[in-house]
């Protein structure tokens, strides 16, 4: 009896876990499509944005040259390029 119920309860245990895992994922492509209207970003660094929590082409621009510099992939050479090519110095 008590076997059946701990069987039971992991069964439903990975029921949910197969449930999150099978959700439908937002495509790279769909995720970088606007970060990568930024000079200097492109496909394969999107995603470092992208995990850091920057998910549109403003909150990149908006974000300090501090915060940006701890994302990894991007150096002072990206915000240097960034910054001249918004006209912001």
């Amino acid at each position: 009896m008590i076997i059946e119920k701990i069987l039971l309860n992991t069964k439903r245990k990975f029921s949910k876990i197969f449930s999150i895992l099978n959700q439908p994922r937002e495509k790279l492509s769909d995720r970088c499509e606007n970060i990568t209207s930024i000079p200097g970003i492109g496909t394969k660094n999107c995603n470092n944005f992208y995990e850091a929590g920057y998910m549109t082409p403003e909150s990149i621009i908006s974000a300090s040259d501090e915060e940006l510099l701890t994302i990894p992939g991007v150096g002072i050479s990206f915000v240097k390029k960034l910054r001249t090519t918004l006209g912001r110095l």
